[in-house]
C-alpha cells in the first residue's frame, strides 16, 4: 500500500479520435480508474464502501492538457491524495510521457455519500485514521464557473443503460461528453481543449432526457461555458468551462505545425 499510485497506460485505438488522438472522455475514464483502484489499495473501494451503504461521488475537476497522447503510445499516469476538512477527499493527477515530460494535470475533489440519503457525509465515519491520511497538501484552487445565461449551442440526448455505473446513475466522464457534443461539428474537428473545469451538480437515471447547452464566455473568445440540465424537471446536472485552442496552434511530436505533418502526431501546445 503505497501513498502514490503510478500505472503505465498504452494507448488504444478505441479511446483515440479521427486524428489519432486521446478521446477527452478517454482521459477522464483513466482518471476515475486510477482514483478507484488506488482507493482499493487502501481497502476504501466503492464496493467495499457500499457494504456499509456508502460510496464514492466526484464534486469536481480542474484539467490542464499541455499535449494530448497518441495511439499507441506509452504514458504514465500518477495519482495521490489528500483529505480536507474531513470531508473532502482531493485527488490530483499527472500524465507524464515516456522522457519524463509532463502532459496533462488535473486536481479533483470527492466526497462519501450515503447511499440511502443520497447526501455527503463525514470521512471520519466511514474511514479509520489511517485512511484519512494523504500524500502532503493538494491545492484547493477550484476556480467558479459561470452559468449557461444564454445558450448559443444546444444538443440533446437521453440516458441510455450504458451511461450508468456502480453508482446507477450517470458516469461523470459521460457528462464531458455530452458537453462537448454541443459545439460545432467544424469547431470540434478544428480544434482542442486545454483546461477544463468541471462541478458536478446532481445525479440523473436511465431514461431521462438531457439537454446539452453551451455559450462563448465573454471573458475569452476561446472559452465555452457549458450546461447538462434535465428536461423533466431535474434542473442543472453539471456545468463547466473549457478553453480551446486551434490545431494551428500545436506542434507535432517533430516540432512541426500540426498542419504540416501526420494527422496522427501527438498535440504540444505553444508557449
Amino acid at each position: 500500500m503505497s501513498d502514490l499510485y503510478k500505472r503505465t497506460l498504452k494507448v488504444r485505438i478505441s479511446e483515440v479520435d479521427p486524428q489519432g488522438l486521446l478521446k477527452v472522455q478517454t482521459l477522464f475514464d483513466w482518471f476515475q480508474d486510477a482514483g478507484c483502484e488506488h482507493a482499493a489499495q487502501h481497502g476504501m473501494s466503492a464496493s467495499e464502501l457500499l457494504v456499509h451503504n456508502f460510496t464514492w461521488v466526484l464534486l469536481k475537476y480542474r484539467v490542464r492538457i499541455t499535449r494530448y497522447p497518441i495511439w499507441n503510445e506509452v504514458v504514465t499516469l500518477t495519482s495521490w491524495r489528500a483529505p480536507l476538512n474531513d470531508l473532502y477527499d482531493l485527488r490530483e493527477f499527472r500524465v507524464t510521457d515516456a522522457r519524463g515530460m509532463t502532459l496533462i494535470t488535473a486536481n479533483s475533489a470527492w466526497v462519501i455519500m450515503d447511499f440511502t440519503t443520497r447526501k455527503p457525509t463525514r470521512l471520519s465515519r466511514c474511514l479509520h485514521e489511517g485512511q484519512r491520511s494523504g500524500m502532503g497538501r493538494i491545492p484547493d484552487n477550484f476556480e467558479r464557473i459561470l452559468p449557461v445565461t444564454f445558450p448559443q449551442y444546444t444538443t440533446d440526448f437521453r440516458v441510455r443503460i450504458s451511461d450508468l455505473d456502480f453508482n446507477r446513475h450517470v458516469n461523470n466522464a459521460i457528462y464531458i461528453g455530452w458537453a462537448l457534443e454541443a459545439l460545432s461539428d467544424h469547431f470540434l474537428c478544428h480544434h482542442r481543449p486545454t483546461e477544463l473545469e468541471v462541478r458536478f451538480v446532481r445525479e440523473i437515471s436511465r431514461g431521462r432526457a438531457i439537454l446539452s447547452e453551451a455559450q462563448v464566455d465573454e471573458s475569452d473568445a476561446m472559452a465555452f461555458l457549458h450546461r447538462i440540465s434535465g428536461q423533466t424537471g431535474e434542473g442543472e446536472l453539471m456545468r463547466m468551462r473549457t478553453l480551446w485552442h486551434p490545431l494551428d496552434t500545436f506542434e507535432g511530436s517533430d516540432g512541426r505545425p500540426l498542419s504540416e505533418g501526420d494527422g496522427g502526431t501527438s498535440l504540444l501546445l505553444k508557449v
